[in-house]
């Protein structure tokens, strides 16, 4: 694991925003690539990103490709957010807000209830952190260290899936493919100063600037992603359906490109005393992903289910030798959604959708034996805009992480914007008939 000294001075810090951030500033970024995005669009969110085994025919689910056919309208889905994150120490606190674009997701029925297609954008990791640490150089007490640590960038992610339906009401497949591409820096500036003292007259003396070490890396991420999912549902009453739903992304060697720099500087103003730079190509691997869901819904009414992730990130590997120790990662979704009477019309808050949904993430950071784990807790509302588009709301309340042994905890909230565009008005839908 990472020892405790090093992991320390990385969390002494002062927030930095990243160029391409999609989510707040978080110094657990700085491991393997970054703080992963999730890939449920806010509907799915508000239930805390349940989605493996429960879809609808008017909103896009982005978490199971097999899931695809539910949906009977061609449907663009962007989503906005804005969060405010505090970090703890058992001394310290600081907080940063930030927010932007979500994603941007595309549904197309090709032939409506039985064929969909999906396009879409979206964040696939996040790096952005700034560290500030000082202490003194070892054996050599009169000289002081300031050690400063930045990160920032993430690898997005532009993807096409699709889904079909296999056995009328019963079985249905999908895949997805993704092509990641993006840049993440890390930057380490040492700078090195004699401290202030008292000598043998009384004579304060005065510190300066001793030696600057400036160190850069920039890595160049891209390659493909590919996933499937099944999903399968059966009436166990009247009204009443159980789903269950499976996904499994596969492990992949992303082509990367790295350059480094190393500048050193004596502290005058003439030139850099020496300057070091390498450019390599490599691979990073990223290991493979199982999903799997189950949910009871009562059709137009409500849905209960609970999902569960897995990732061994023990095998996660960088060919420049930055291995970064993860462990395995775990993550359980309970949660669901109620309607009182969608086709009320003398009630529009009994039109509302209204949801809620629990994560617990076992994060793949652990440090000194302790797993950095995530707790959060969501809700939201679905609310009806003319005859079918939607606008989504939803609030995250969460933490990562934990003060003890010397470590950070990070509380967070996070609020969702997303808007829902339905249309059955092309032409192709008129010379399919009737839709299941």
């Amino acid at each position: 694991m990472v020892k405790k000294q090093g992991f320390i001075y990385l969390l002494f810090f002062g927030l930095t925003f990243g160029a391409n951030a999609q989510n707040a500033s978080s110094p657990y970024s700085v491991f393997g690539i970054g703080t992963l995005n999730k890939k449920s669009l806010i509907y799915n969110q508000s239930m805390g990103g349940l989605g493996i085994s429960n879809g609808k025919n008017w909103i896009l689910n982005n978490v199971n490709p097999a899931l695809l056919p539910l949906n009977t309208f061609s449907t663009f889905d962007v989503g906005l957010y804005t969060e405010k994150r505090t970090l703890n120490t058992t001394d310290l606190e600081q907080s940063s807000t930030t927010g932007g674009l979500n994603y941007l997701a595309i549904g197309i029925p090709m032939k409506a209830g039985k064929w969909t297609m999906s396009v879409g954008l979206m964040p696939y990791s996040n790096v952005s952190y700034g560290i500030n640490t000082t202490g003194k150089v070892v054996n050599r007490e009169e000289t002081n260290s300031n050690y400063q640590y930045s990160g920032s960038g993430g690898i997005n992610q532009v993807y096409l899936g699709s889904g079909w339906q296999i056995i009328p009401n019963f079985l249905y497949a999908g895949g997805r493919v993704g092509y990641t591409f993006g840049k993440i820096e890390d930057g380490t500036t040492i700078n090195l100063s004699e401290r202030t003292y008292i000598n043998e007259e009384d004579t304060i003396g005065i510190a300066k600037s001793f030696k600057t070490s400036a160190y850069n890396r920039k890595s160049s991420y891209s390659d493909f992603l590919f996933e499937g999912g099944l999903y399968m549902k059966r009436k166990i009453g009247k009204e009443t359906e159980i789903n269950l739903g499976f996904i499994y992304e596969l492990a992949s060697n992303m082509n990367t490109k790295r350059s480094e720099t190393l500048v050193i500087e004596d502290g005058s103003a003439l030139p850099p005393t020496d300057t070091i730079m390498y450019k390599v190509k490599g691979n990073t691997y990223l290991p493979q992903k199982f999903g799997g869901g189950i949910s009871i819904s009562k059709q137009y009414k409500w849905v209960l289910g609970i999902d569960y992730y897995s990732r061994n990130w023990s095998s996660f590997k960088s060919d420049f030798g930055r291995d970064e120790n993860l462990t395995k990662s775990t993550e359980i979704i309970v949660g669901g959604e109620f309607t009182p009477d969608l086709f009320s019309v003398k009630s529009y808050f009994k039109r509302v959708t209204y949801q809620m949904g629990f994560n617990y993430e076992q994060t793949p950071v652990m440090i000194n034996n302790v797993n950095i784990d995530d707790f959060g807790i969501n809700f939201g509302v679905s609310l009806p805009v003319g005859s079918a588009s939607i606008l989504n709301v939803g609030f995250k309340y969460g933490q990562l992480g934990t003060t003890s042994n010397g470590l950070v905890k990070e509380d967070y909230f996070k609020i969702n914007f997303g808007m829902i565009f339905n249309d059955r008005s092309y032409g192709w839908y008129r010379n399919q008939g009737k839709y299941k």
